[in-house]
């Protein structure tokens, strides 16, 4: 592997014969947005792309965008002379601001946006709410284009040169120039999980997650996270003929730490037991050594060798991030202690509606972060119900009403009720008449006036409870307008 700077950027390259690949790689991606400002790495790198394809012949090969978690992507193929033609449009396109109107031709580009299974996501956001990574799971969220102003502030502060590297596998180009803008290596700032130790929370899915933060660069962890997997697949099978084989993912949340997910779907009849089955052996390899062989087995796997694969993807991870080694000599019990400190700050995610009784690491029962209470009156405030003529024909168990206090709204329903404060409010979008209500926790309160006596009344104070500058209106065809109880 050669290693060079252009420009200040560095240049990693691999010989290889056949036509020249390049890949332009910037450390920035989903986890360094925030609400208002989702997909604007998208963006900013899809209307660098449309204006490098616009400025280049018509037969030149296309820029292949890719957004991922926190890395963006321009892939390149051809003669060693064409991409260091591309090369340097596209580094100029990208330190030139947006336009203050966008052709909406560049919107419509090929770039491939971030892709996590829905349950991973989920888990993502329950763990961190509706921020960084969290948003990957978030629903309902549907915020409007970024601003020009927007778009140039995100390209002026990550698609610089200090937050770039050039990966080449093929020949090297002759007169290769990388005009980016100058700039200073960008912070980027992990969000902190919202409950500090081991927990059950609910989301809206169809299946269960555990999820569990623990060391990027240790070999234990990565064979624990395997060993479980298959653990995990093999005690469902015994207990349901129709259970689905448990996945993994991992996401990275900062230089030294990743995100360890576990997911599998599951049905409203087995998610207790599904659950119930996954936490169970989440809890068994943190107290007990696994078998010698299943340590032999999964450390050789690609993601638990005993160094760092030199490979151009691995070596750009570390210049982008300074992506730590993964750890040598893996014993059974490396594997257990690993997972048992991550283990401290599990959380268990489960669907809607199911309430759980289970033991957390430390021998007592686990703490439930559900943002909903149960058995228990509602804040005092000014109530607003349903017309009697749909309660009337509304089974009692499927009522639900709304309390507005001087500092909350608290959605309610038989038996429970989940409180929103507004300065936790992060978003208000507007459909029409309605508004839904996205709190920093990562749930949403939807609030129809047709569904209410004095509706009309909630939704004035709604409007005049948070702040103008979260609030926007809901791009069309972004979500039904049908009745439905409100969510949280």
């Amino acid at each position: 592997m050669h290693h060079s700077h252009v420009d200040g950027v560095p240049v990693l390259r691999s010989s290889r014969p056949g036509p020249l690949q390049a890949t332009l790689r910037f450390g920035v991606g989903a986890r360094d947005e925030t609400c208002r400002t989702r997909d604007v790495t998208r963006l900013v790198a899809a209307l660098a792309a449309h204006e490098t394809r616009r400025r280049l012949p018509e037969t030149a090969e296309p820029v292949v965008v890719s957004t991922g978690v926190d890395e963006t992507r321009f892939t390149v193929s051809g003669t060693p002379q064409e991409v260091a033609d591309i090369l340097r449009t596209l580094c100029r396109a990208l330190g030139e601001p947006p336009p203050d109107r966008p052709d909406e031709t560049a919107y419509s580009c090929d770039e491939a946006a971030v892709s996590l299974h829905p349950l991973a996501a989920a888990a993502l956001n329950a763990r961190y709410g509706a921020q960084a990574t969290g948003l990957l799971g978030q629903e309902w969220a549907s915020c409007p284009p970024p601003t020009p102003d927007m778009l140039r502030t995100h390209a002026a502060t990550w698609f610089t040169r200090a937050n770039a590297v050039l990966t080449l596998a093929g020949p090297e180009p002759v007169g290769l120039r990388l005009p980016l803008p100058p700039g200073e290596r960008p912070h980027h700032s992990a969000p902190e999980a919202r409950y500090p130790r081991a927990s059950w929370t609910h989301r809206t899915i169809e299946g269960v997650a555990v999820s569990v933060e623990a060391p990027a660069g240790s070999a234990a962890v990565a064979v624990a996270h395997r060993i479980l997997r298959e653990r995990m697949t093999a005690a469902l099978a015994r207990r349901s003929t129709s259970a689905a084989p448990a996945e993994a993912a991992t996401v990275p949340h900062d230089t030294d730490a990743d995100v360890r997910l576990l997911f599998t779907p599951a049905t409203t009849d087995d998610a207790e037991e599904v659950a119930a089955t996954v936490w169970s052996e989440a809890l068994r390899l943190a107290r007990i050594e696994p078998a010698q062989d299943e340590v032999d087995r999964y450390r050789g796997g690609p993601e638990s060798a005993g160094a760092q694969p030199c490979t151009l993807d691995a070596a750009a991870r570390t210049e982008l991030f300074g992506t730590p080694g993964l750890m040598e000599g893996v014993t059974p019990g490396d594997v257990r202690d690993a997972w048992q400190r991550a283990m401290a700050g599990a959380q268990l995610v489960v669907p809607d509606g199911l309430l759980l009784d289970l033991a957390g690491p430390d021998g007592r029962r686990l703490w439930c972060t559900s943002c909903w209470t149960w058995d228990e009156l509602p804040p005092w405030g000014e109530a607003f119900r349903e017309p009697l003529v749909k309660r009337a024909f509304r089974r009692a168990g499927e009522r639900h009403w709304t309390v507005l206090t001087p500092d909350s709204v608290v959605t309610c329903r038989t038996g429970a009720y989940h409180a929103l404060r507004f300065d936790d409010v992060v978003a208000l979008e507007r459909w029409g008449p309605e508004r839904v209500l996205i709190g920093r926790c990562g749930c949403d309160i939807g609030s129809d006036p047709a569904w209410y006596r004095g509706g009309r009344r909630l939704i004035h104070a709604l409007d005049e409870a948070v702040p103008a500058e979260l609030a926007f209106d809901g791009a069309e065809g972004g979500r039904s307008h049908e009745e439905r109880p409100p969510r949280a």
